[in-house]
């Protein structure tokens, strides 16, 4: 065990680091595709085209978040890579709950993390899953951290839905430690999803749920949209909810909402 912690971290994984750059996903698909190693990464201080799912915007604050992009190639068949995102999202909310003591994140299906009902990381995963050879192929996940920013730093139309950790916390904390952490923790989340499978780092998600039992709007794979109680994701990883019939949707990985009376 000893050697192993110490092989870890004399290993230097490859990081660029920008002051400022469209956005760190997109350069690291192209250092990705050029042959970088599992856990090369690039960090920005700052995002000008930032992106979330769906197509929506970052907000990005100079010098204040941790704005990052991670390469990983994981020892898991095609089928798996859905899970990934899940997988970094667990990994992230276990370092922010290290960072803030005394507070406990939840996680949001399928990507965002949460601190007191509010946003405070997201998670923006890309894949080339379908390369024509397994050593080809990787996933870029893109992580997003409100770290140091005050409540007046955000627009006024996100100030009841955001969070940061210096506002968790009352404490400042330093970018680069906590991306060093975030890398370290997510690697050592996929090893143990390519050697003991999905089911354990699922369990360990499922503790943190914040849409369990709480009534969503959402898009159902049949393209309907519905209002339920959320059930939680599958052994697959992927979110049911009970209609008011009682019946059980599976919901399209999409834009998952608290609903609103």
């Amino acid at each position: 065990m000893i050697l192993r912690a110490f092989f870890r971290f004399t290993i230097m994984y490859p990081t660029q680091y920008f002051r400022s750059i469209d956005s760190t996903n997109s350069r690291a698909k192209e250092i990705a595709d050029a042959g970088a190693i599992h856990g090369a990464a690039v960090v920005a201080a700052y995002q000008t085209k930032g992106r979330g799912r769906l197509g929506k915007d970052w907000h990005s604050v100079q010098g204040k978040g941790l704005y990052c992009s991670i390469i990983v190639r994981p020892n898991v068949s095609l089928e798996e890579y859905p899970k990934i995102t899940l997988v970094a999202g667990l990994s992230v909310a276990l370092v922010l709950d290290k960072f803030i003591l005394g507070r406990k994140s939840q996680l949001k299906w399928p990507n965002d993390i949460y601190y007191n009902g509010k946003k405070i990381a997201g998670i923006l995963t890309e894949s080339s899953a379908m390369a024509a050879s397994r050593e080809d192929r990787y996933a870029v996940i893109g992580i997003g951290v409100n770290v140091n920013q005050a409540a007046k730093d955000f627009p006024l139309e996100l100030q009841e839905t955001v969070t940061s950790m210096s506002i968790e916390s009352g404490s400042e904390f330093k970018v680069d430690v906590l991306f060093q952490a975030i890398r370290l923790e997510l690697l050592d989340q996929l090893q143990i999803f390519g050697d003991a499978g999905f089911q354990p780092l699922l369990n360990r998600w499922r503790k943190k749920d914040f849409l369990l039992g709480r009534e969503m709007a959402c898009v159902t794979t049949e393209g309907k949209k519905i209002r339920g109680i959320a059930l939680g994701p599958d052994d697959e990883g992927q979110l049911h909810v009970r209609d008011i019939y009682g019946r059980i949707h599976q919901v399209l990985s999409g834009d998952v909402r608290l609903a609103t009376s």
